[in-house]
């Protein structure tokens, strides 16, 4: 495990004086009667004692926690998607937080938002993002210099959607061009 800014192996507690060791600590949190244990980077006075909490967090150990938090809240409302998914998602498709806010929809603050467990993603959010999660090629940005389009495939695709819906006869009246349905 890291040891950020190469902090000494052992170091006393500003509370106590006892000795703290940099490791790894199994924390629980409990938030509406969810439990989430994971691992809690900083220094400890005890690892092996779980009553044992007095801690120091550095860095990136706030970081861990903070996230932990967000997750325990997002699993205690059972979401399909917790924050850190909602960025792995995110990333996967090589977006900003605007960038997809912009796409997916939902407000500039949207993922601002998902992200920091602030607010769940709807029913529909949820499902678009899933399918970014299983397809992330449909929801890249268009290279830089390059406008964002629909693919000939794509039109084809509709067009084929279409003609096996019950909307095919009205489409080819409307879509007709010389004569010929589009």
């Amino acid at each position: 495990m890291a040891n950020p800014r190469e902090y000494p192996d052992e170091m006393p507690s500003a509370e106590s004086g006892r000795p703290m060791r940099r490791g790894e600590k199994r924390i629980t949190i409990e938030i509406n009667g969810y439990k989430l244990t994971y691992a809690q980077p900083g220094w400890w006075c005890s690892l092996d004692d779980p009553d044992d909490l007095e801690g120091q967090l550095v860095d990136e150990d706030n970081v861990i926690a903070a996230a932990a938090r967000r997750e325990a809240r997002a699993l205690a409302r059972q979401a399909v998607l917790t924050p850190l998914a909602i960025r792995a998602i995110r990333e996967r498709c090589g977006l900003s937080q605007r960038e997809a806010a912009r796409l997916f929809g939902g407000g500039l603050k949207a993922f601002e938002k998902y992200e920091s467990g602030e607010v769940g993603p709807s029913r529909a959010m949820t499902r678009l993002l899933l399918l970014a999660a299983r397809r992330p090629d449909l929801f890249r940005k268009p290279a830089r210099g390059r406008v964002g389009v629909v693919s000939n495939a794509d039109v084809q695709l509709i067009r084929n959607v279409v003609r096996q819906s019950s909307v095919d006869r009205i489409w080819e009246r409307i879509h007709k061009k010389g004569g010929e349905a589009a």
